[in-house]
């Protein structure tokens, strides 16, 4: 309370018994002693008994009028009430008498922070440190005001000076770490976190603070330890199961998550972000019935929460009604959502409106520059579009976005970010899917010709078919497993990374021509399975990425989409170079239709690589096997949904990453019958362009 802050009597500060049975015998000897009526009603004002505060409050003032220290009680325990108006008349009361201005100029700027008033409570701590400069209290007020205006640099300047007029304060270390936090400055934030727990060990908000903090950086185990240590010290707190909850849902431990979210349910029924929880819960579980009834729940009791408003554009937007979805973003961001802005670039992507996207994912990041959502949705968006000189560098942001890295690495080396590297070795690491592995590879070479060794970390399915790369053949590039240790290293780069140090541009693509390969040996194996054919030319088809990508269902389709395809052209060689469970799709092909299964007993890509160097084109949606055949440079026409990946940009039928590419893109969502009417007549031309030269084929149709 403020008064102790502010140097109150020490004995408030000891046992509340004790003090009240002192002030009980001082009231005994006289009912109207104002010290003793001061004294009981702060014990009562602790003890939470709020009326009994303003009672004692109230008979200090009738007994001493002309003492300030009743009127300045008296303000203080009418707010803790929330009676705002009174509580300000007897902090006005206060100031105008000489003495008491400094605490009564206190008592109005929490009031006024209070009620949402920062700046206003600014010129009050003001004047409370123009006289009375070594008051920690009052720097931690301002501190406060300043963090909630958004001063960041400022409110963490204000919270050291007051930690440097009064040390080892928990709560100082506290709101140090929570600005370190909210500025992107983890590593410092966890270790005033950690000093206000150790100042003291039951500081429920300090632990989970920093169980957020740590589940933020992928440090799951230990952020589980401090949530949980949270809600042991205050198991009424929602906020403590909410995040143990969301802790859980990361980890697809859903059983716990929902046992979380039960309790926080129990603690506060009509809580809204408990129930927003249980509607973003469900929609992840892909139970939309359940989200949409949550969020009815929700929006009865908080109608214009802005989270509220968010949510129901996601479930929006999930169900594909976007122009809807718009709106209900707008709305949220008008009533305070600092997501709705992103989420609504989102909305207008996803409608093709790019401009409209790129300005709303720009004006999400400038309003909300910590958030590593917006950067990268800003950075995609500018990549999409072509600005990459901007784009590469925002996209660095990727690595605190948990979406895309649950967990990232930690090296204990620093990045590489162009310096010379003459002489040291450096650890270039794959970090996504593997056709991200297989695109971006082409800059290992080139770090390689700066004077670096090169060890190049990559997926096991990737692993044998990266050293088709020339430079690991010649001795400049180690191929190390991902999940492996490596080969000792100085510095470390991702992949994806490598495009910002080189500064590639849409003109500057590096590509010196095909860049992997198959093993000589592996091809032979391949074409030692042949025999002799009288169709004019063998063709490649893959129709399925991996089923967890997120956007899998846009990019991916079935085999049954391509059939018309099949039956079309049956002078061509139809070779699948499909993996995983979609391969079971071709025992339902109709009996006419004769496609030859080349990979699912595949081992790796390595395999698939020597498939592909016996065709002679690949026709596939926006799968590894795209960035494979062009990769090898082979001919590759890739199918792109609507509103395909970053990397192929927008309306282009090329791409500068695979010369050998043509991109055929839908005209409208899920409009893959014009993509293959658009293939079909490109393939009457590839029919005449390659009719008469005679091929191999693979013995026998798949059962």
């Amino acid at each position: 309370m403020m008064q102790a802050e502010a140097g109150a009597p020490d004995r408030l500060a000891g046992n509340l018994a004790e003090v009240a049975l002192g002030y009980q015998r001082m009231l005994l000897a006289d009912p109207s002693q104002p010290e003793a009526l001061v004294g009981m009603s702060l014990v009562a004002l602790a003890s939470r008994q709020h009326r009994a505060a303003v009672a004692m409050a109230r008979s200090a003032v009738s007994s001493a009028p002309q003492i300030g220290i009743t009127w300045v009680t008296l303000g203080q325990v009418l707010k803790a009430e929330g009676r705002m108006g009174e509580a300000e008349l007897a902090y006005e009361k206060a100031i105008r008498m000489d003495g008491m201005d400094v605490l009564a100029r206190l008592g109005l700027a929490e009031l006024r922070m209070a009620i949402g008033r920062p700046e206003d409570a600014l010129e009050h701590y003001d004047f409370a440190l123009g006289r009375q400069p070594a008051m920690a209290a009052a720097h931690m007020g301002m501190g406060h005001a300043l963090a909630c205006m958004g001063r960041n640099e400022e409110a963490l300047a204000r919270y050291e000076q007051a930690l440097a007029l009064a040390p080892r304060t928990a709560e100082g270390e506290f709101a140090a770490a929570f600005i370190l936090a909210r500025t992107g400055r983890p590593a410092e934030a966890e270790t005033r976190y950690r000093r206000a727990i150790t100042l003291r060990p039951d500081f429920a908000a300090a632990w989970m603070n920093l169980g957020c903090l740590l589940r933020e950086q992928g440090k799951s185990l230990q952020a589980e330890a401090s949530l949980a240590r949270a809600v042991e010290l205050r198991p009424a707190t929602v906020e403590g199961w909410l995040n143990l909850a969301l802790l859980m849902r990361e980890q697809n431990r859903n059983d716990a998550a929902e046992q979380h979210l039960r309790k926080a349910f129990s603690l506060e029924p009509g809580n809204v972000p408990v129930l927003m929880a249980w509607c973003q819960f469900r929609a992840g579980e892909q139970d939309m019935a359940g989200a949409w009834e949550w969020l009815r729940w929700a929006q009865a009791r908080g109608p214009s929460h802005p989270e509220v408003v968010n949510t129901h554009g996601i479930l929006l937007h999930l169900e594909w009604r976007l122009a809807e979805a718009v709106e209900q973003f707008t709305r949220a961001e008008e009533l305070g959502s600092l997501a709705a802005t992103s989420n609504r670039g989102n909305s207008l992507m996803d409608m093709g409106r790019m401009a409209e996207a790129l300005e709303a994912h720009d004006e999400a990041a400038r309003r909300d520059p910590q958030s590593a959502g917006a950067a990268y949705n800003l950075a995609l968006t500018r990549l999409r579009l072509g600005d990459w000189t901007r784009g590469w560098e925002g996209y660095e942001a990727r690595w605190r976005f948990r979406e895309v890295h649950p967990t990232p690495l930690s090296f204990h080396c620093p990045r590489w970010r162009g310096e010379p590297l003459d002489g040291l070795r450096i650890l270039l690491h794959a970090e996504q899917g593997l056709g991200d592995a297989i695109q971006f590879s082409r800059y290992a070479p080139l770090v390689a010709a700066r004077g670096a060794h090169v060890v190049l970390q990559v997926h096991e399915p990737v692993e044998r078919l990266m050293r088709s790369l020339a430079a690991v053949r010649a001795g400049h590039i180690t191929i190390a497993r991902l999940g492996a240790v490596p080969p000792a290293f100085d510095l470390e780069c991702p992949l994806m990374s490598l495009p910002a140090v080189f500064g590639t541009t849409v003109e500057t693509v590096p590509w010196g021509g095909p860049y992997l390969g198959a093993d000589p040996s592996l091809r032979a194996e391949r074409s030692a399975q042949t025999v002799p054919s009288s169709r004019a030319s063998r063709i490649g088809i893959a129709w399925a990425g991996n089923p967890r990508y997120k956007s899998d269902a846009q990019r991916s389709t079935r085999l049954t989409t391509i059939l018309p395809l099949l039956q079309r052209f049956p002078r061509f060689e139809w070779i699948s170079l499909q993996k995983g469970d979609a391969t079971d799709q071709l025992r339902q092909l109709p009996d006419d239709v004769r496609v030859w299964d080349g990979a699912s007993a595949d081992r790796d890509l390595a395999d698939a690589a020597a498939l592909v160097a016996t065709l002679d084109l690949v026709i596939t949606t926006d799968t590894s096997i795209a960035h494979l055949a062009g990769a090898m440079g082979k001919p590759v026409w890739i199918l792109l949904p609507h509103l395909s990946d970053w990397r192929w940009m927008q309306e282009i039928e090329t791409t500068p990453w695979y010369p050998t590419a043509r991109l055929f893109r839908q005209s409208s969502p899920g409009d893959w019958g014009g993509v293959l009417e658009r293939v079909a007549a490109e393939l009457e031309r590839f029919w005449l362009d390659h009719r008469g030269v005679a091929h191999g084929r693979l013995p026998g149709p798949h059962a």
